[in-house]
């Protein structure tokens, strides 16, 4: 290494993420692609705590689309920042009452399956016949 700075395997590694994805962020501009020196990138360790961001945006439904939205807000963007949080959390919440909406009508598709059962009644009504 130059000057103590890691490579992008070194990164990957520090980061938990492999090599092909620190490149793909690069394409989609979440991470900055450093010079060559002398043949080879050498990154800052900033670079590092950037790919540990994402890392914990993407594990809190952020599309890259949305990481690249907040990291382009700045550091001084505070009150956007947090507009941007507040809408996933909104986002969320509504995904999540689907989903509990979801599962409250499978519940009842189960219940009816099993009293068609019981009353050996073959044909599921919830699925329809063909032609």
């Amino acid at each position: 290494m130059t000057g103590n700075k890691p490579t992008i395997g070194t990164i990957a590694r520090q980061a938990g993420v492999n090599v092909e994805t620190i490149r793909y962020y690069q394409r989609f501009g979440l991470v900055k692609e450093p010079r060559k020196t002398g043949g080879t990138r050498y990154y800052s360790d900033k670079v590092v705590k950037r790919l540990l961001f994402i890392r914990r945006l993407k594990k809190l439904s952020f599309t890259l689309r949305e990481i690249a939205d907040l990291l382009g807000v700045g550091p001084k963007g505070c009150s956007e920042v947090r507009a941007i949080l507040q809408n996933k959390r909104t986002e969320l919440l509504q995904e999540i009452e689907q989903i509990r909406t979801a599962t409250e009508k499978l519940k009842q598709m189960v219940i009816d399956c099993r009293e068609q059962l019981l009353q050996g009644v073959c044909a599921c009504r919830h699925v329809p016949e063909s032609d």
